[in-house]
């Protein structure tokens, strides 16, 4: 179908994205002179439905969390030439599965990232809501350096995560049975869209129709974390079928040159038991930071950002420099071998408010006096001497007719 020229009340610019049910268009609002991406939904009947209820559905997340990191929905509705729409914020940039194919974000960029994706994800669960679909496609970010999470049409508040009760398949944890959901997960992904959810990130439990929870999204943010910083999924296949059997049935496949100290907490962060894993997302990005290669002074730069007040104000600055090679890691391998064949694009952090604060304000009346000569102590003492010296002439009579 050709691109339409209006959508709702919006003037559309230009297609920016394409998928297999919809596209996502460029609009701009006349009414409020902004720009907006609207995601339109080709679907009829009762499927159209349905992708109303999840606009709906994500548009009411948005208006309660209203987080800085998470993504604004403006509107809902339904245009019939066309389906459902939904008109949320514009943000000028690329999804974190983008910079994870470019492979043009350091280390430190990483880490900020997922601090600033973790805060939007506290955020929901600290409304009892599940995201449910946390990957890096779900995860803006903009030119400025904000991290965004996004897509919340198929979260619920502390409710089903995958298939719905009817559709569950309460399987028996043997080979044959393990076999069949595989396949049956892969089809329903495929062809009918029933399964809620990306697989490659999702968890055991939810694969076998278990409820979602926040330990589920923690799990699906740390194999986002595992697939930024090593460029590999935890659980790798050929297809679908093949990737959720090996969530299934097999431990985290860590690559050969990762840290033995990154490999346990990936193992911790990516057990197929939920009461196995990090009770929470800072443990989780603490253990994280603390096990990342580079020098001291990034970690501590890391853990600045990582304890200041999740309200979303940390960003990361996009100034992009020619291309260089990164910092060697401690220790060589062929992790530091291929990321120096890579030259990813380096990015300039910028530096933390605390950093900004003791760099730009004028100092002190005593801190001027403590980088030079303090005239007012010296005046001090020679008005001190002064009176002495008056004193000893005063009572120098007296003590010379004392001693005779």
């Amino acid at each position: 179908m050709a691109d339409p020229r209006t959508i709702g009340r919006y003037q559309v610019v230009r297609p920016i994205g394409q998928g297999g049910m919809g596209t996502v268009y460029l609009a701009e609002d006349p009414l409020l002179k902004r720009r907006v991406a609207i995601k339109v939904v080709r679907v009829t009947g009762a499927a159209r439905h349905q992708a109303t209820l999840r606009f709906r559905r994500e548009a009411e997340i948005s208006a309660q969390l209203n987080h800085p990191n998470l993504v604004t929905i403006f509107d809902v509705g339904v245009e019939e030439d066309l389906g459902p729409f939904l008109a949320m914020e514009y943000v000028e940039g690329k999804s974190l599965g983008r910079h994870i194919k470019d492979r043009d974000l350091d280390t430190e960029t990483s880490a900020r990232v997922l601090i600033q994706a973790m805060r939007a994800l506290r955020a929901a669960h600290r409304r009892a809501i599940v995201h449910r679909d946390v990957k890096p496609e779900n995860i803006l970010l903009s030119e400025e350096g904000r991290a965004k999470l996004m897509d919340f049409g198929i979260a619920r508040t502390l409710g089903h995560m995958s298939l719905s009760p009817e559709q569950s398949l309460d399987l028996a944890p043997m080979d044959e049975g393990e076999v069949a959901l595989a396949q049956t997960l892969a089809l329903r992904l495929t062809s009918s869209g029933d399964f809620l959810g990306s697989p490659a990130y999702a968890p055991p439990e939810v694969l076998r129709g278990s409820e979602g929870t926040p330990a589920s999204d923690r799990y699906s943010f740390a194999a986002t974390a595992f697939e930024l910083l090593t460029g590999k999924l935890p659980h790798p296949g050929g297809g679908l079928t093949e990737i959720i059997l090996h969530i299934l049935q097999e431990p985290v496949a860590l690559p050969p040159d990762l840290s033995p100290r990154m490999a346990a907490v990936f193992k911790r962060a990516l057990a197929a038991d939920p009461d196995d894993r990090y009770t929470t997302l800072p443990e989780f990005m603490e253990e994280l930071i603390d096990a990342l290669p580079g020098p001291v002074s990034m970690r501590a730069r890391l853990f600045t950002f990582l304890g200041q007040d999740e309200d979303g104000s940390g960003s990361v600055s996009m100034t992009r420099f020619r291309p260089t090679e990164p910092a060697p890691a401690e220790g060589s391998g062929a992790h530091d071998s291929r990321a120096r064949r890579t030259a990813p694009v380096k990015i300039t952090l910028a530096e933390d408010p605390v950093e900004t604060y003791l760099s730009t304000r004028k100092p002190t009346r005593r801190e001027l006096r403590s980088g030079g000569t303090d005239w007012g102590q010296v005046l001090k003492w020679v008005v001190l001497a002064f009176l002495v010296l008056q004193l000893f002439w005063w009572l120098a009579p007296f003590l010379s007719r004392l001693q005779l």
